[in-house]
C-alpha cells in the first residue's frame, strides 16, 4: 500500500474510523496537517508524520464512545466509572492503535510508524483520573510507554497534545485571542519538558516546533476578539479532561 493510498479518506479504514470516531477522526486529521507543517519545518518524513498523524489514535474505534470528542450531550460515561477504570479504558488506544497498523498492507517504514505511535503518550500522566482517584502515587495513572525516543514522535506528542487541548479549550470559547492561542502551545510543550517527555529533542528543534505551531494556532483557531469580561486568558491546561 502506498502512502497516498494511506492517506486517501475513501479508503474502508478511514470510512470506518470517520463513522464511528468522527470526533477523533477529525482530531487526526488536524494532527497529521500539524505534523506535516513541522515535518517541512524540520526536513523530517513527511509522509511518515502524515501518516502518523492520521493513524495515531485509530485504535478508538474500539470504543469510541469512552472518549471525549466522540460523546454528544452533558453525559460523560467516565462519571459512572471508577477511574482506575477509566484510565485502563482510555491507555489501552495506544496499543489497539499499533494492532491497526500492523494490520494494514506493507509500509516503507512500518517500524518507525509502530514506534512513533506507540510513545506519542510517552509515560505521560493521565491527570483528571489520577485527581479524581485522590491517589498519592501518580505511577499508577502514567501511560506504561517508553517517552519519545526520536524528534518524530516527539512532533507527534507535541502535535496531538496541543491539538487535543486547544479543541477542549475551543469548544468552551476560551481561545479569544492571539495571547490565549499561543499559551496553548506554551504551557503544553513546557508540561511536557517538566513531564522529561522531551529530554532527547535539541532545544532549537522544540523552538522551531512551537514558532510552526503558533502560526497554525492562529490558523486554525482565528476568530473575533474578545473584550472586557469575556476574555479568558489560558493558565494552565493540568485539569482539562481532553479524553487522550
Amino acid at each position: 500500500m502506498e502512502t497516498k493510498d494511506l492517506l486517501d479518506i475513501k479508503t474502508p479504514l478511514l470510512e470506518k474510523f470517520r463513522e464511528i470516531a468522527p470526533g477523533t477522526f477529525r482530531h487526526s486529521q488536524n494532527v497529521s496537517l500539524l505534523c506535516e507543517v513541522i515535518a517541512v519545518e524540520l526536513n523530517l518524513d513527511i509522509d511518515l508524520l502524515k501518516v502518523g498523524g492520521l493513524y495515531h489514535d485509530i485504535g478508538k474505534m474500539n470504543a469510541p464512545e469512552m472518549f471525549s470528542e466522540n460523546q454528544t450531550g452533558d453525559t460523560n460515561i467516565h462519571d459512572n466509572l471508577e477511574p482506575a477504570i477509566s484510565y485502563q479504558i482510555i491507555t489501552r488506544h495506544v496499543g489497539d492503535s499499533v494492532v491497526k497498523i500492523l494490520q494494514l498492507d506493507e509500509f516503507p517504514d512500518k517500524i518507525k510508524l509502530m514506534d512513533i505511535i506507540s510513545q506519542h503518550h510517552g509515560n505521560t500522566i493521565l491527570q483528571f483520573f489520577y485527581k479524581k482517584s485522590k491517589s498519592k502515587v501518580d505511577d499508577t495513572y502514567r501511560y506504561k510507554a517508553p517517552v519519545p525516543q526520536s524528534i518524530e514522535a516527539a512532533v507527534l506528542m507535541i502535535c496531538d497534545s496541543v491539538e487535543a487541548t486547544a479543541r477542549s479549550l475551543d469548544s468552551g470559547d476560551q481561545l479569544g485571542d492571539s495571547k490565549d492561542r499561543r499559551g496553548v502551545v506554551n504551557t503544553t510543550v513546557d508540561r511536557l519538558m517538566q513531564d522529561y517527555q522531551l529530554d532527547d529533542i535539541k532545544v532549537g528543534d522544540l523552538r522551531k516546533i512551537k514558532t510552526v505551531l503558533y502560526k497554525e494556532m492562529e490558523n486554525i483557531y482565528h476568530k473575533r476578539e474578545q473584550y472586557g469580561d469575556e476574555k479568558t486568558v489560558i493558565k494552565s491546561t493540568d485539569d482539562i479532561n481532553i479524553g487522550d
